[in-house]
């Protein structure tokens, strides 16, 4: 299959993360850990504390979402569980309309106004975006559910990161799992 012109060249081709949206975040989390061995989680809440002008957008308008999240490594892959706690988000919208269940899978890029350019002019729509927990990032889930099935999320990752989420996550440390 030939690629269409503006394409992103190979932005598709390394998944950084299976993102899964949950009702109770402590029990998702225990039940991974105990029955699966999945672990050790990074957990947070975002905005992170003190950080509440972080941006957030949700179908195009600001946001006012807040949300639980914990992050563990599967290989190469992260797996992020996302406990929506407040506000419009396409987190409660998922929970409403499917239940649990997966949501996303991420992929990163160096150019995200790049993509969501080229998203849009394949009449993919930014469903929400915002700032990142690492500063200097950010991330937006794009309008492909109908299409394939699930969201697609990108973050615009940091040059000299493996674009994973770092140890420490309320501080903004840059370190991250290798």
């Amino acid at each position: 299959m030939e690629s269409k012109p503006g394409f992103p060249g190979n932005a598709f081709h390394h998944v950084y993360q299976i993102g899964v949206v949950v009702r109770d975040l402590d029990k998702a989390v225990h039940m991974l850990t105990q029955l699966f061995g999945i672990g050790p989680f990074r957990e947070t809440v975002f905005p992170p504390p003190g950080r509440g002008d972080m941006d957030r957008r949700y179908r195009g308008q600001p946001g006012d979402f807040v949300y639980r999240q914990a992050f563990a490594d599967l290989g190469n892959v992260e797996l992020e569980v996302i406990q929506p706690l407040m506000g419009d988000s396409i987190w409660t919208d998922f929970l409403e309309k499917h239940g649990e269940g997966i949501h996303h899978i991420r992929f990163n890029t160096y150019d995200i106004a790049q993509l969501a350019e080229y998203l849009a002019d394949e009449g993919i729509a930014t469903l929400m975006s915002g700032s990142g927990i690492r500063p200097g990032t950010s991330w937006a889930n794009f309008d492909t559910e109908g299409a394939i099935g699930f969201t697609i999320e990108v973050m615009q990752a940091v040059p000299g990161t493996n674009g994973l989420t770092p140890l420490h996550l309320d501080a903004g440390d840059d370190q991250a799992p290798a």
